[in-house]
């Protein structure tokens, strides 16, 4: 078993040992501090071989006053990691899984624990991974999204998707079941996969729309690995789903069918826009809050501005040039004075129109989307743009992971908006939440 990752050093290191024996896999069923004493009595070596690219810590039971477990599939350069521990302020033990190499680096250099892998490469019956309570998933958009191909769209990849839904929660016993005092009711019956169906067998199922690097068949995931958790019997309690506004109702109905059938409590489809919720520009997003415990109240964006200009200290009267990569209402130039146009890769080559030489800073892209103007972007300006474009807002993350563990998020929000912007929203809307 390669190992990608290291709790201590985030890459191949001393601790490895490609000549370890590997203990043998039954010892992992057991639970409590049996399973403690089976793993202490491993070499280091051998632990790190069962933990694979998972931390080490990740195959002890997780104890009472410990950091809850969460993985961030698709997590990108760290919106959300951003999100929960500087505008919420919580610290979860999130690892944040992304093929990106610049991604993943970013991550880590923002302070996430990161691992680059493929999230089809996701087990979710890996033993490390039973300790898991919460999920969120950001998968990437190009085939959903107007500025992609739309190839998603398409009805018969609607279909193929929909049906490998259904077929990946049946495989891990997700199905509904006679009972009850009303009929048929939600008493799904977990456990491993049916015929020993492999994780890799199961994105077959999705092939044809990952040819030629689709990414559609991508959103089979929070299917795939939240059902998989479960049928493991990790704790999971909380998914959040991020993807382009135009996710077809179809896609939406079916993945949030089976957590009802799984009979969790609560399930929330919405269409939430960043610049809504004070980023200085546009990002309009579908959204999936689930809760296993607890019924969601829909979530109602508080209409805080802020002007680009504002955030980065240009004139806004300032016309910006998108070189007809931006189809806005002024056609390919906007003015700089008001939330501005979503960005996307393509901010790279965006400039003043008075002035051509005077482009976006990194630092300012990254006020622009709501990331401090510090976060360390790792790669070329290209990959730089590429990973700030597709950034799951820090500002919405935080009013979603709010509604699921019922806090009052605004006054965090706003804390957060006055630190970055306090040209903006000032030291009032600091004391009003502080």
């Amino acid at each position: 078993m390669a190992r990608e990752w290291c709790e201590e050093c985030c890459g191949l290191c001393e601790c490895y040992d490609p000549d370890a024996s590997v203990p043998e896999p039954k010892g992992l069923e057991l639970e409590g501090e049996a399973l403690v004493a089976y793993l202490n009595s491993l070499t280091e070596a051998q632990r790190h071989e069962l933990a694979g690219s998972w931390p080490v810590r990740w195959l002890y039971p997780w104890r009472e006053g410990e950091p809850e477990r969460g993985i961030n599939a698709c997590g990108g350069c760290g919106g959300g990691c951003v999100g929960l521990r500087l505008v919420l302020g919580i610290e979860l033990d999130l690892i944040c899984i992304d093929s990106s190499k610049d991604a993943t680096a970013t991550a880590q250099a923002a302070g996430c624990n990161a691992i680059r892998m493929d999230v089809r490469d996701l087990d979710p019956q890996h033993p490390a991974l039973r300790g898991t309570r919460h999920a969120i998933f950001t998968m990437p958009c190009p085939d959903w999204s107007v500025a992609g191909k739309r190839l998603g769209l398409q009805p018969e990849n609607i279909e193929i998707l929909v049906d490998a839904i259904a077929d990946v929660a049946e495989a891990y016993g997700n199905v509904w079941r006679a009972g009850g005092h009303h009929g048929d009711v939600s008493t799904a019956e977990f456990g491993k996969p049916y015929d020993h169906t492999t994780v890799a067998e199961m994105w077959s199922w999705v092939g044809e729309l990952t040819r030629e690097k689709r990414t559609a068949g991508l959103m089979l995931a929070p299917v795939l690995v939240g059902m998989g958790l479960l049928a493991a019997g990790a704790p999971l309690e909380s998914v959040i789903i991020e993807q382009a506004w135009t996710l077809p109702e179809a896609v939406k109905a079916a993945i949030g069918i089976e957590y009802i059938v799984a009979g969790w409590n609560g399930v929330l489809w919405d269409i939430l826009d960043a610049g809504e919720f004070g980023s200085p520009s546009t990002r309009r997003r579908a959204i999936m809050a689930a809760s296993r415990e607890h019924p969601l109240t829909t979530i109602t964006a508080p209409g805080i501005t802020t002007w680009a200009s504002d955030a980065i200290g240009w004139d806004p009267e300032t016309w910006i040039n998108t070189r007809g990569v931006r189809k806005t209402s002024g056609g390919n130039e906007f003015k700089l004075g008001r939330t501005m146009p979503g960005v996307t890769s393509k901010i790279r080559g965006w400039y003043d129109a008075d002035d051509p030489d005077h482009r976006f800073t990194i630092a300012e892209v990254c006020l622009l989307v709501a990331l401090p103007a510090d976060h360390p972007v790792v790669g070329s300006r290209s990959s730089q743009c590429q990973q700030l474009g597709d950034i799951f807002s820090p500002l919405v993350l935080a009013a979603v992971w709010g509604t699921l563990l019922g806090i009052n998020w605004q006054p965090y929000l706003l804390r957060y908006l006055a630190e970055r912007y306090p040209q903006v929203h000032g030291q009032d809307a600091y004391a009003d939440a502080a």
